[in-house]
């Protein structure tokens, strides 16, 4: 009796640990929704930001691209198109955030909201960036890990063509 509630135990504190460094909250959103095939979903594992790294690049802009692209953990990008339940999964989603998250930026008209949202480490550099939109046409949300600094974050903004992260470009750090 006793070995088993010992192992019960491991077995809890161990799913914790598990779950803690599965990123918790945020990632529980992404996984409600990664198996429906109504949802686009995109996902860059650690693995492929690594191999990266290893690109022989000559242009001097793509090789700070690439110091930049080193710091990152992962992309997950999680869309709907042609669906009128955008404003009801943007509310879902950000309702699925923690105080640990921390509003970057909102953009809202008459028919979409944008919103970004940062955990930072200890450093006060970017864990975690959020971007959820949601319209009467669409959804998405992503979320981009790793170790970045705010000026970093422009670059990326300005090297990738995803909707939304061109309203990151002009961020400057305080």
């Amino acid at each position: 009796m006793m070995k088993r509630s010992l192992l019960l135990l491991i077995a809890v504190v161990m799913s914790m640990h598990l779950y803690a460094q599965s990123g918790g909250v945020a990632d529980r959103f992404f996984q409600k929704y990664e198996n429906d095939r109504n949802f686009t979903v995109v996902s860059i594992t650690p693995k492929m930001f690594s191999m990266f790294s290893k690109l022989d690049l000559n242009d001097p802009d793509a090789r700070n691209l690439m110091r930049v692209v080193q710091k990152l953990k992962g992309l997950r990008i999680l869309s709907k198109e042609g669906t009128k339940d955008g404003p009801r999964l943007y509310k879902e989603a950000a309702a699925f955030l923690t105080s640990d998250f921390q509003e970057l930026m909102t953009v809202r008209d008459k028919d979409s909201d944008l919103k970004f949202m940062v955990k930072e480490n200890a450093r006060g550099n970017i864990s975690e960036l959020i971007m959820l939109v949601g319209s009467n046409s669409e959804f998405m949300a992503m979320s981009l890990t790793g170790d970045i600094d705010l000026a970093e974050l422009s670059q990326i903004a300005s090297s990738v063509n995803i909707q939304g992260m061109d309203k990151l470009k002009n961020l400057k750090k305080k």
